[in-house]
This record gives structure tokens, sequence and C-alpha cells, in this order.
């Protein structure tokens, strides 16, 4: 069983990515969030998932549970509790207009629950695979402490999604030295740590200044390892935009101990991108769901898995992948040429 603990929220968005937050009369309203994104994105691809969590007793929160059972998510330990779901509010960019986002979760269902609320030997009894983001340490200290407790009890394998954000980490008063020392507390014994180039300098100051992509991120790679003794495998996924709806992306896995250490996935030109929420949670689900079932793929193919698979989440409205693993090998048997399947 995967399971991934974390906040699922409300996304409110204008209903035409034409217009702006404060122009739209008419708004999407659906369940969005990392943690949650990853197990649906999992389940999507056949893999049994348990999403962790904390709601409130009202009808918002049944919105959320229509929407996990939908895709077959174990949903037994999410708790009742709290007074409020997170809310957070987009805006899609267009060209060269940027996405916004407006967060509204203080004091949410999920950032006020803390260790106990969870019957955690239960849970980790059911688990082959924990997962968590950054964003979980982030929006409270009660979050942050419960993860800690919970990696020291956790004897599976677990990953960890930097997903650095600027706009929380609030309650550190967004000390870059005290959300170092958390996060690093938190990624001591992972075995993947994801994310793009950003998070890692965001989060550990970690970067390279080498001349070409490959060699800049195999010495950060390289560092990461140095840093996380315990950690077998680091993914950094790789974005360049021409504009916001016009994207170069490809990503990377990098194997410790392993003797070719660096594979890139293929590369993909992203035109007229529909959504970017969510594309990350992608990339990470697929490097995950190719670890879990290793003995079948190569760590190329498992690369080449993860960045189809966000790809293919660039396509669609929507935080969550709703692709199959036919549909990503689909993709990749005609290389992204976007022909009609009969």
């Amino acid at each position: 069983m995967f399971t991934s603990f974390g906040e699922i929220m409300l996304r409110i968005l204008p209903a035409s990515s034409a217009e702006r937050l404060d122009q739209a009369n008419v708004y999407r309203i659906e369940p969005g969030g990392s943690e949650s994104n990853v197990a649906i994105a999992l389940s999507n691809l056949g893999q049994k998932s348990m999403f962790v969590s904390r709601l409130p007793d009202n009808q918002l929160s049944n919105i959320v549970y229509e929407q996990l059972r939908k895709f077959s998510i174990d949903t037994s330990y999410i708790q009742t509790g709290g007074q409020r779901i997170g809310v957070y509010l987009t805006e899609r960019g267009v060209g060269p207009r940027n996405s916004q986002v407006i967060y509204d979760r203080d004091n949410s269902a999920f950032s006020t629950s803390n260790f106990n609320d969870y019957n955690w030997a239960q849970i980790l009894k059911k688990t082959t695979w924990f997962h968590f983001s950054g964003i979980s340490p982030a929006v409270s200290r009660t979050a942050s402490k419960t993860l800690e407790r919970v990696i020291d009890i956790c004897t599976c394998p677990y990953s960890v999604d930097l997903n650095y954000r600027s706009l929380l980490w609030k309650w550190v008063n967004s000390d870059h030295a005290k959300i170092n020392d958390i996060m690093t507390n938190l990624c001591s014994k992972a075995s993947l740590i994801a994310g793009n180039e950003s998070d890692y300098y965001n989060i550990f100051r970690m970067s390279s200044n080498k001349n070409n992509e490959v060699d800049n991120y195999t010495e950060l790679a390289s560092s990461l390892f140095k840093k996380f003794r315990n950690t077998k495998y680091i993914s950094i996924s790789n974005r360049k935009s021409l504009s916001a709806t016009n994207n170069i992306w490809n990503g990377y896995l990098f194997v410790n101990g392993d003797t070719q250490f660096c594979y890139k996935g293929i590369d993909y030109v992203l035109e007229n991108i529909q959504d970017r929420v969510g594309t990350g949670d992608s990339f990470a689900s697929g490097v995950i769901y190719g670890l879990i079932n290793k003995a079948e793929y190569s760590y190329k193919e498992i690369i080449d898995f993860a960045v189809t698979l966000s790809a293919l989440n660039h396509t669609t409205i929507g935080d969550a992948s709703r692709f199959s693993v036919r549909d990503v090998k689909s993709v990749l048997r005609s290389k992204g040429s976007g022909r009609i399947v009969r």
C-alpha cells in the first residue's frame, strides 16, 4: 500500500483561463493538494493508495471524500476534526502573464492536527511506501513535528518532494536556516528526494554552475548524496519556460552507487499548456511508481515514464493526473506525436 500524508484543499480558479481572479464571474471548485495528487496519480497507475489527512465535519469535506473515492483512494485514516478546510485560489498564466496563487489555509483542520490525531501504528503497518512533501511541514509547527515523529518510526521506504513554497513557512518567519534544519532532518532517511533545481537551492542552498545541464545536475546530485547518506535516489524535474503556456520539459533520475549514475528523461516541447498546477506531483508520482515496480523497468524507463506522465498532466485542467500506464506507454511509443488512437 502506498500512503501519502498532507493537506487536501479546495482549489478555486476562473472557469476560463482568459479571465483573471478578480475578473471572473464563474469559477471551478475542485479538491487539490500535493500529497493527494500523488495518491490519485498512483491509483490511476494501478497502485493501491491511501491518503491520510484531517478534515472538518461539514459539506465541503464531502467534496473531497467524493473526489478521493472516485479514484479508489483508501480514506479510512482521514480524521475528522478542526473548523475549516484549506482553500487556495489560482489564476492560470497565459503567454507572458504569470500564474498566480493565493493561499487561505491558516488554522485549517490539517494544520492544527498533531501526531496523536492519527493511528500511525495501523497506518504504517499497512504501508509499503510512505510519501509527503515540503508543503506539509511548512503549514504549521504541529504538522512538522508530526512528520518528525512519523519518520522516526517508519520502517518502509519513504519519499519527500521538496515543493518549496515562498508564501508558506510563516510559522518560522521564512527563516532559511530553520527551514534548512527542518527539511534536512525530514529528508535524512528518505529513499527518494524529489524537486526542481530551485527547490534544492531555496531549501538547502545547494547548486552548481557547470557549463551544461547534465554536468550541472550531476554535480548537484553528487553533493546531495554526500549530505543525505541514506538516500538512494534523487530526481530533478527540469522546466524551461518560453512563456506560461509554452515550455520545454524533461527530468533526471540519479541513482547512488549505480555505474551510470545519471539518467536523463525524454524531452517534450509543451505548447498550449492547459494547467501547470500538479505537474511536479505527477513527475514525482511517475518516479515513485517506477521505483515501486523497478523489477519491471530500467532506470531509463522509469525517468522516461515520469517525464511523460507529467507532460500529459500539462494537457488537462486540474491538479491530479488522470492517466493510466497504458496512456503513458502509448505516448512513449508515439514519441509524443499526438496522433489519434483508434
